[in-house]
């Protein structure tokens, strides 16, 4: 008789084991999917970077084509470009340039950051999905044995009798004077 009730107990034990191993083989799929999708994060957080360093040299160019075009201009106009207003409105011109340069930059940085944290938020999800995924095939298991379990205490496997009714009659109970 023992032997018949660890019928339901094992079959239990292989569906918990089933579900813990798709649950397992899921969780890494998509913590695979996380990590592969914090490089591309990365990538973009380098790209960002690269592209804030070039758009900012790519502004000083501009700047510093702008002061040319107004020296020329003060010169045309018979102005000494190197004293007074003149010099003082291309290092203004100047001042302006590299502040914008470095907004450029500094925006590009942020954008950057942004991105990193990203890829970050992605690696840790995936560490605790594979996590997890290792603590619920465990569960899954015991979930599984605990269900057999059940299954076959319920159907009175464990009893000398053959039967939930072995216990006894319920019009025993339902006799008994302490309980009416």
């Amino acid at each position: 008789m023992c032997w018949v009730a660890a019928i339901p107990i094992a079959i239990g034990l292989v569906g918990g084991l089933m579900q813990g191993q798709q649950q397992k083989a899921q969780a890494a799929s998509q913590a695979d999917a996380l990590r592969q999708n914090a490089l591309y994060l990365n990538n973009a957080a380098d790209d960002a970077k690269v592209r804030g360093a070039i758009d900012a040299d790519q502004y000083r160019v501009q700047t510093r084509n702008l002061i040319g075009t107004q020296r020329a201009a003060q010169a045309a106009n018979g102005g000494l470009v190197n004293e007074g207003t003149n010099a003082i409105i291309q290092q203004d011109t100047a001042q302006l340039g590299e502040l914008d340069a470095l907004t450029i930059a500094n925006n590009a940085a942020r954008e950057a950051y942004g991105y990193q944290v990203e890829a970050s938020g992605a690696t840790t999800t995936a560490s605790t999905l594979k996590s997890n995924a290792r603590r619920g095939a465990t569960t899954s298991l015991l979930g599984g044995f605990l269900s057999g379990a059940s299954s076959a205490y319920g159907s009175g496997l464990f009893s000398s009798g053959g039967g939930a009714s072995s216990l006894g009659s319920t019009s025993r109970l339902n006799n008994n004077q302490r309980y009416t």
